[in-house]
């Protein structure tokens, strides 16, 4: 909430990804994208991949507006998504958001994506383990696409662009190129607006994959929700068909994807880190 010493803020982490949370009517519209430049700048201020303006809309719907930390729209964080629901959840006498183990039809979303049901919110010693599920898998597709001598899958339904390089005993890329490969594939005709990039490999033949990810307008990151379910589903319809429970583990730790019937369910770790107020916007 504003107030005469500035903005007050907490820093969240989920599964490595970090996010500056702020309640949504602590900044003006207009002013958001000079304010996640501003708070985000690790040499003056924070290091995070983006802000989170967060605002309860009523007790059934949470907006999660995301901003990448050069001030562009981010149009889905699952980790970011997350890490609301956990902000609401630990906040809820502020904010005015009720949750028990009973709770049914509680959503989420951005300014641009999708809602996504938030199924399960949990908590021990600071910290959360939230799940969030979506209806109907009609609209996840992948397309195979070569870039110079490169090939990877493009996924599609997931909000963000997301193109994911499967790295097995036949395909090897050594990680010092990835940061290169990154920047060609998001020059790329296919992805005029930027991609995220995902560096895929297979662990064992029991759904347990390594990613490393590249994000538009962040750069290399600890971890992406969106990118590990864009991966799960390039493993679940091309690469793994009969694997329907799928972890990515990340250097910033571990996410859960499972595939039902007509549904998906993303699962992960969020907790808090710090607060404090960014004074002087």
């Amino acid at each position: 909430m504003a107030d005469r010493q500035g903005v007050n803020f907490e820093k969240w982490v989920a599964a490595g990804n970090s996010f500056i949370v702020v309640d949504g009517d602590s900044v003006k519209n207009d002013e958001r994208s000079r304010f996640a430049i501003k708070v985000t700048d690790s040499e003056n201020y924070i290091q995070a991949d983006g802000v989170l303006f967060v605002s309860v809309i009523d007790d059934d719907l949470i907006r999660c507006d995301v901003y990448n930390k050069d001030g562009s729209i981010g149009e889905v964080s699952l980790n970011g998504f997350r890490i609301a629901s956990a902000y609401c959840f630990s906040n809820s006498k502020r904010v005015g958001w009720k949750w028990s183990s009973l709770s049914l039809d509680k959503w989420i979303s951005s300014q641009v994506s999708d809602r996504w049901q938030i199924e399960n919110i949990s908590s021990e010693d600071g910290l959360f383990s939230v799940s969030l599920k979506q209806e109907g898998l009609d609209n996840y597709h992948c397309e195979k696409i070569n870039v110079d001598v490169l090939s990877g899958w493009s996924v599609f339904g997931v909000g963000n662009p997301h193109f994911v390089i499967p790295l097995d005993q036949e395909y090897q890329l050594e990680e010092s190129h990835y940061e290169n490969v990154f920047k060609k594939i998001s020059s790329n005709e296919n992805f005029p607006f930027g991609v995220n990039v995902h560096f895929l490999k297979r662990v064992n033949q029991l759904g347990d994959y390594l990613i490393q990810t590249y994000e538009r307008g962040v750069g290399r990151t600890l971890s992406c929700g969106s990118g590990s379910l864009a991966s799960s589903i390039c493993v679940n319809n091309e690469i793994d068909k009969d694997i329907e429970h799928i972890k990515t583990k990340s250097e910033g730790g571990i996410l859960e994807v499972v595939f039902g019937e007509d549904f998906v369910i993303c699962k992960g770790p969020a907790i808090k880190t710090l607060s404090g107020c960014v004074e002087n916007f």
